[in-house]
């Protein structure tokens, strides 16, 4: 298996990834970003949570354009990164990652997006996939307002909870490392 740095590397960005659609798949792209862009999209709390990210964090995709799930929650995490630097991006493609990381990653496919986020050390420290939390405990209700793009902010959420979860558990480590814990 290639690294996951090795993936990164070959990763496209973001807008490189968007361009390749069809006219409607990047229409859908184009209005996320338009909503997201909004003074409202966001709540202060998330972009205080943003700011807060102390580490370094890789995201690495598997995705694809013709994707529905893809063109919402890769606009929104591509987002996450305008807001936090400290925060990059890099797409591959699902037949990339059905070879290099459905097996050491013990699935039996692969669901676009699949997000594995990574620390500084190319660690995974977690996973999104698909669909935010919020969308699928919400089911079917939840369905067209998510197709709308009102749920854009719940992907970022959902990240920056990954992050913040590994971002304590370091300072746990590091505190307690400082006292002399095991």
């Amino acid at each position: 298996m290639p690294s996951y740095q090795d993936l990164i590397a070959i990763g496209e960005r973001f807008e490189a990834f968007a361009s390749r659609g069809l006219p409607a798949e990047i229409e859908t792209v184009r209005t996320a970003q338009a909503l997201l862009s909004r003074a409202d999209a966001l709540s202060a709390e998330t972009h205080q949570r943003a700011a807060a990210i102390q580490g370094r964090y890789h995201l690495l995709a598997a995705g694809e354009m013709w994707c529905p799930d893809c063109q919402l929650n890769l606009a929104a995490i591509d987002h996450l990164q305008h807001l936090q630097p400290q925060v990059g991006l890099a797409i591959i493609s699902k037949a990339r990652a059905e070879q290099a990381l459905k097996t050491p990653l013990k699935l039996e496919r692969i669901s676009i997006p699949l997000v594995l986020v990574l620390d500084d050390e190319f660690e995974l420290i977690g996973r999104f996939v698909e669909q935010p939390q919020a969308v699928v405990e919400g089911g079917e209700a939840v369905k067209a307002d998510y197709r709308a793009g009102r749920y854009l902010a719940s992907t970022l959420t959902d990240l920056l909870s990954i992050i913040e979860a590994h971002e304590s558990l370091v300072s746990t480590r590091g505190f307690s490392a400082l006292r002399g814990d095991p």
